[in-house]
């Protein structure tokens, strides 16, 4: 697993953004390998953003070749954009993911 932290203020206001998100959505389902995206906003701050849970670096690699990645990064209604990845640590993380506390809940 492997983790993409994308964020960046807007220069669009906060309705205008939701309406694009709402557009542009469905678009990241056609990244192999991305296994979800959380959309971020903090809107009192203007910091917006997302977390992408791939299921490889090579995934992750993969899809910074997209026109969508490309448009993201080129998109000027992004200011400040700031992309950060990391690998998972397994171990710990398998303790503590939804699946295992699910499982430890139930």
């Amino acid at each position: 697993m492997y983790i993409r932290i994308v964020t960046f203020s807007i220069t669009v206001s906060h309705e205008d953004y939701l309406a694009i998100t709402e557009q542009v959505a469905p678009a990241f389902l056609d990244w192999p390998g991305l296994q979800a995206k959380y959309w971020l906003a903090d809107e009192a701050a203007g910091r917006y953003g997302g977390v992408y849970v791939f299921a490889s670096k090579q995934a992750a690699d993969a899809s910074r070749g997209t026109a969508l990645f490309r448009g993201i990064e080129a998109n000027p209604a992004f200011a400040g954009l700031d992309v950060v990845e990391y690998d998972v640590l397994a171990a710990p993380t398998a303790v503590t993911s939804a699946a295992s506390v699910d499982s430890a809940v139930a």
